[in-house]
C-alpha cells in the first residue's frame, strides 16, 4: 500500500465519499429529497449543512496530493 497507485486509489474513494456524503445532501434539500445512505441527511437542524460542510473539506484535504521528496 505505498505505491503511488495505492494512494491515488485511496485519495479518489475517499473523495468520492466525501462528495456523496457532503454535497448529496446540500443538492437533495434544495428539491426536497432524503438520500437514504446519507448520514448528514437524517440531522435535524442547522447541524446537516454544518456537517456537509465539514466533510466536503475534509475530502478535499484529504485527498490533495501528498508532497513528494527531491530526488537526490
Amino acid at each position: 500500500m505505498n505505491g503511488p497507485k495505492s494512494y491515488d486509489g485511496l485519495s479518489a474513494l475517499v473523495l468520492f465519499l466525501g462528495v456523496y456524503e457532503g454535497a448529496l445532501p446540500l443538492v437533495a434539500r434544495l428539491w426536497g429529497g432524503k438520500p437514504l445512505l446519507s448520514v448528514p441527511s437524517h440531522m435535524s437542524g442547522p447541524a446537516w449543512w454544518i456537517v456537509s460542510a465539514a466533510v466536503i473539506v475534509v475530502a478535499f484535504c484529504a485527498a490533495s496530493p501528498a508532497p513528494r521528496d527531491a530526488a537526490p
